[in-house]
């Protein structure tokens, strides 16, 4: 049960994330309540509650940053409340390599990456504030739900 809930809810989200960039908050937290009313039920609520915990913890600073979406952010709490903070870290780890593989074959986003590097320089020395890109100028701009499908897949596979 727990597997198919979370492969649905994940590939859902890479659906809409790769289509519209968006995931929907009555997605995430309504799979978030389910999962944790299920943990529950199974007498693992501390384990869901420390999955969302871990998952807020590990997201707060790239979500501050603009480095990540808050629907990211909410998805990755609603994995977190089906499964457990050890599967939110390793699930975290796959989908980021995932997201090393796709840039590393990507060269088109270097020269973007570059340029934002060199903003985030610049506007540290001309002003001591950090320049952070928009979503749409940024180089590393992936349907993060998308590379967490993959991650989690990986980890079931690997079982």
């Amino acid at each position: 049960m727990t597997q198919a809930a979370v492969f649905f809810l994940l590939g859902s989200a890479a659906f809409l994330d790769w289509k519209a960039r968006r995931i929907p908050n009555l997605l995430v937290f309504s799979f978030m309540l389910a999962g944790f009313l299920w943990q529950l039920s199974r007498g693992q609520g501390i384990a869901s509650l420390g999955g969302v915990g871990f998952a807020w913890a590990i997201t707060f600073l790239p979500v501050l940053m603009n480095g990540m979406g808050m629907g990211d952010q909410k998805l990755l709490m609603a994995f977190g409340a089906w499964t457990s903070w050890g599967e939110v870290y390793e699930a975290v780890v796959w989908s980021l390599l995932s997201c090393l593989v796709v840039l590393a074959c990507s060269p088109q986003t270097w020269r973007r990456l570059a340029d934002n590097m060199v903003r985030l320089a610049a506007g540290w020395i001309a002003h001591h504030t950090l320049w952070f890109p928009s979503r749409q100028e940024s180089a590393l701009s992936l349907p993060y739900a998308v590379h967490l499908l993959i991650g989690y897949g990986l980890i079931t596979l690997s079982r």
